[in-house]
């Protein structure tokens, strides 16, 4: 009775969100302290490094390209459900399923249900899978989408899928090197979005990278997943050594000044302001200062689809092998202990503004989301709370 009372307050209670949010403020500035982890909430898992587009942005590609064997690196279905089954996971909240493009792997739908089946006895905090796609399968996408759908019907956990979009028609194709790319996703979407008619419990989106190729495009990407009703991620160009591969792409992807002053523009506009990302990205921006604290190592963990772990998807040194290694044994670890020193301190960190850890942030470091519900007001803060989905981390 006592915790349902709790779950009641935090819900609906400004002040019981504000002291669920202090209560976990506390345990990561305490765990921060001693650089000792607390257990993931959060977890990228790539199931494949495999893509079929051809993104400017992006060598994933290029690297199945060279390596045909790479499927054989894989981590198996078996694999990545006694992964999760490990006590490490049990306070697990969200799990994001990525690549590589997650739907060329035929066992996508059993991976997902065999992580849901896990959430009774291994996980029972999970909230929602999240599975990100560039749309470029719409049969495959769709029907995939739809067994998930149902096979997740009683478990209380949320399917959010996240569909590319780089800009309108032309300039979309562009992006992703592949003709025909927009209308490939405008009829996954248009095929998500029946879905939604059917499952309660379904979320879309679109993520768009910025790039100098659709700076001008923002408007008319947002107009779109306004009509739509898709919640949108927004955000510019990273480089990274390891995980995009992109890093010799810099100087001819990266925002120049008069971008990003279109950039600010864009992230002022009035639909944005109760975005907790969007305000964060607006205040760096403006004042070229981070006004958040990242909580990668601590309560997240990147998971490559060969079983290399890393402290985020930004980093290139590893931390471990799932295939070699406990998770235990890898969140333990010397390398990670050091990682945990270093979160927010090196240049990448100082820069970074990605929307998931921004995401996976906000209630692990508490006080920066907190100041910003508090700005929002008690009648708009229920907006981001549930809108964004984070009231699934306090309500536990």
């Amino acid at each position: 009775m006592l915790d349902a009372r709790m779950k009641k307050s935090n819900a609906g209670n400004f002040y019981g969100t504000a002291a669920g949010l202090i209560g976990k403020a506390l345990r990561y500035r305490y765990a921060r302290m001693r650089a000792a982890p607390l257990k993931p909430e959060v977890v990228s898992l790539a199931v494949t490094n495999r893509c079929n587009s051809h993104c400017i942005m992006c060598n994933m590609w290029r690297r199945a390209k060279e390596q045909p064997d790479i499927q054989s690196l894989e981590l198996s279905q078996r694999e990545i459900i006694g992964l999760l089954s490990r006590p490490l996971f049990s306070e697990l909240v969200e799990l994001d399923l990525t690549g590589g493009e997650p739907h060329l792997r035929d066992d996508l739908v059993e991976i997902a249900l065999g992580i849901a089946s896990l959430k009774k006895k291994f996980l029972p905090h999970l909230r929602s899978i999240v599975i990100t796609s560039n749309g470029l399968l719409p049969e495959k996408i769709i029907s995939n989408y739809q067994k998930i759908l149902e096979g997740l019907r009683g478990t209380n956990i949320d399917l959010v899928t996240v569909a590319s979009m780089d800009g309108i028609g032309a300039t979309h194709d562009k992006i992703r090197g592949t003709k025909g790319a927009f209308d490939l996703a405008t009829r996954t979407i248009d095929g998500l979005l029946e879905l939604k008619g059917e499952f309660s419990d379904y979320h879309i989106g679109v993520k768009t990278t910025v790039l100098p190729e659709n700076i001008d495009s923002l408007d008319d990407i947002l107009e779109f997943a306004m009509k739509e009703n898709l919640f949108t991620i927004i955000s510019p160009v990273f480089f990274t050594e390891t995980r995009f591969r992109n890093a010799g792409s810099r100087e001819v992807l990266e925002l120049g000044p008069a971008d990003y002053e279109k950039l600010s523009d864009f992230y002022n506009r009035r639909e944005l302001n109760t975005n907790y990302f969007y305000s964060r990205i607006r205040s760096f921006l403006s004042t070229g200062q981070k006004s958040w604290s990242c909580t990668a190592a601590y309560n997240y963990m990147f998971i490559e689809f060969d079983g290399t772990v890393y402290p985020c998807e930004l980093l290139s040194e590893s931390i471990g092998n799932v295939k070699k290694q406990s998770p235990e044994e890898i969140w333990n670890s010397a390398q990670a202990h050091y990682w945990r020193t270093c979160i927010g301190k090196t240049e990448q960190c100082r820069n970074c503004i990605e929307p998931g850890a921004v995401r996976y942030s906000a209630c692990a470091e508490g006080l920066s989301y907190l100041k910003f519900l508090w700005k929002l007001g008690r009648r708009q803060y229920q907006e981001t709370l549930r809108g964004e989905g984070f009231i699934k981390y306090l309500d536990r």
